[in-house]
């Protein structure tokens, strides 16, 4: 696979190899991505905030209605 970046980002990812802290321009390409996934798929805001009220709310048993109206709230 071959990447066409911007000159600012090619920039970036010489001067990130330089330090020595990447052997390659594919690891720190690597790591971006790993970093970007992380960020788009464990840390939603969203996700985050509705597992916080899940956390913080009094115990309730669950029956298949509640489920219902949780699945129809995550797709609004």
């Amino acid at each position: 696979m071959n990447i066409a970046l911007p000159p600012a980002l090619s920039q970036l990812v010489e001067r990130l190899v330089h330090t020595g802290r990447y052997a390659d321009e594919g690891e720190v390409v690597r790591e971006a991505l790993r970093v970007l996934e992380h960020q788009e798929f464990d840390e939603s805001p969203a996700l985050e905030a509705a597992l916080l009220e899940g956390v913080r709310s009094p115990h309730h048993v669950y029956d298949a209605s509640t489920l219902d109206r949780i699945r129809q709230n995550a797709r609004a």
